[in-house]
């Protein structure tokens, strides 16, 4: 007997989303990773806030914590390819 995924619908690629997968360079210094493309930075500031950037070192705010910082990255880097795909 074989068990068998369904297989994806013709419209179910496109919705997938791409996820960001963050690797510390250095201590406070975060670089962010989408299907083998640069998708941003974060530092953390001494004040210790994170300061956040993305694929093309534009700001996108700051965040009192690291993980507010990835996922309002997260947000952005999905919108940004949503918009990138309506112009293609």
């Amino acid at each position: 007997m074989t068990i068998a995924a369904p297989r994806p619908t013709e419209g179910s690629a496109g919705q997938a989303r791409p996820t960001v997968a963050w690797t510390t360079i250095q201590a406070g210094l975060w670089v962010g990773n989408a299907a083998g493309e640069f998708a941003g930075m974060i530092e953390r500031s001494a004040a210790g806030e994170f300061f956040i950037t993305d694929h093309r070192a534009r700001p996108l705010g700051t965040c009192t914590t690291l993980d507010e910082a990835k996922a309002r990255h997260q947000r952005q880097f999905q919108l940004s390819q949503s918009a990138q795909k309506r112009t293609i």
